[in-house]
């Protein structure tokens, strides 16, 4: 049965928040690899994540039920794999790039939960994915071999959007069956688990981490308060209250919050050909959910 209007506020305003803390993240993540390397990196966002959700729970003092086979599967996906490949992504390329590329989440999402979550797409939402799809493609436009920006990188970023938009949807069908901030602990803490053995595997450790400067660990922790353990409870408790397209819609926000708060920490703006391909992404959104508000239903 449809949800109340409060709970569908609620669902939106959350859902918004979510975008924006991911957008804030962003930067951070791509401050902190200046210093750090990807698995570095990677431990050091998800964990940081998980002890502040960790934290939180220990002072509510309550016992835990988490569905750890869902947990295993969101934790995996993202933060696991999708914040993986956009380390990799960021290590290889700028802000901009990256943020404009794996903006392509919002498609995949659309198409991904119309084919398995038989959600209408009208012929509307049709003609927005394929210009969003074609304003990312005018954005990379630009990427040649020894720039600051690669096409390993558009790539990387390209399966983090992939793993991310799968994200979505398996917390779009369960989510909503289990406590949210339970749930995020658990889908952290495995994705902590994955950041571990990624760092083992790579080899890695932290033989110089005295040698480095305070605000790339501030950037670090950044990325792990903004980008993992705020947006993933709000982005849980909003998935149960809001269709998997206005989710989609919701996302559009990341590239344009993360962009200019890019730009205030020094980290580059987009080139005029980046902004063309980011604001063709972002009219496709406007087209594709444009005179949709009326049919919205929040089970």
């Amino acid at each position: 049965m449809p949800m109340s209007t409060n709970y569908s506020r609620r669902g939106f305003l959350a859902l918004i928040l979510a975008m924006i803390s991911w957008g804030l993240g962003n930067p951070f993540a791509d401050m902190a690899l200046d210093a750090f390397a990807v698995s570095q990196l990677l431990v050091l966002e998800i964990g940081f994540g998980f002890l502040i959700v960790a934290i939180f729970l220990a002072w509510r003092r309550r016992k835990l039920k988490i569905n750890w086979k869902l947990a295993a599967a969101l934790g995996l996906l993202e933060p696991g794999f999708t914040y993986l490949f956009g380390n990799i992504g960021y290590s290889r390329g700028t802000v901009s790039t990256g943020l404009i590329v794996m903006a392509s989440e919002v498609f995949f999402v659309a198409i991904i939960g119309a084919v398995f979550l038989k959600e209408f797409i009208s012929p509307r939402m049709i003609f927005s994915i394929i210009l969003g799809f074609g304003g990312v493609v005018v954005a990379v436009s630009e990427v040649r071999s020894g720039g600051e920006d690669s096409w390993f990188g558009v790539f990387a970023f390209t399966l983090a959007a992939i793993f991310a938009s799968l994200y979505v949807v398996v917390a779009r069908i369960y989510a909503a069956r289990d406590n949210v901030v339970d749930l995020v602990f658990g889908q952290l803490f495995v994705g902590t688990i994955f950041a571990f053995i990624i760092f083992v595997l790579s080899g890695s450790n932290f033989p110089e981490s005295n040698s480095i400067e305070m605000k790339y660990w501030l950037a670090a922790f950044c990325s792990g308060l903004f980008g993992a353990a705020l947006p993933f409870i709000l982005f849980n408790y909003a998935s149960s209250l809001v269709a998997t397209k206005y989710s989609a819609l919701a996302l559009n926000a990341i590239p344009i919050v993360g962009i200019g708060f890019g730009g205030l920490l020094g980290r580059g703006l987009p080139t005029p050909i980046q902004a063309l391909g980011g604001l063709i992404v972002v009219l496709s959104l406007y087209v594709g959910t444009r005179g949709d508000e009326k049919h919205v239903t929040l089970k």
